[in-house]
């Protein structure tokens, strides 16, 4: 099977209907925006621009020691927020 990164460009029809089929909150925004009249062109600019976090969380882990020192810290400091959060 090919990866959307090998099929040829598509319309703008097209690839909004492929943002949708990634997940149920996708389909929804989507449905929400077109319900509002924003134009497709609108919405895939919009869906381009918003940050993914699991690349945020790529590009801070990154290679190499400094990308092992932040994702040990990230890992050491998570269960004491998480606690400072539910247990006050």
């Amino acid at each position: 099977m090919r990866t959307v990164a090998e099929l040829p460009p598509w319309t703008v029809a097209e690839r909004l209907i492929a943002e949708a089929a990634k997940s149920a909150e996708h389909e929804a925004w989507i449905s929400r925006q077109l319900m509002a009249r924003r134009r497709p062109s609108e919405i895939l600019a919009d869906l381009q621009r918003a940050t993914d976090p699991a690349k945020v969380i790529t590009a801070i882990g990154g290679d190499g020691p400094a990308g092992l020192v932040t994702a040990c810290l990230i890992a050491f400091a998570t269960p004491f927020l998480a606690l400072g959060w539910l247990l006050p």
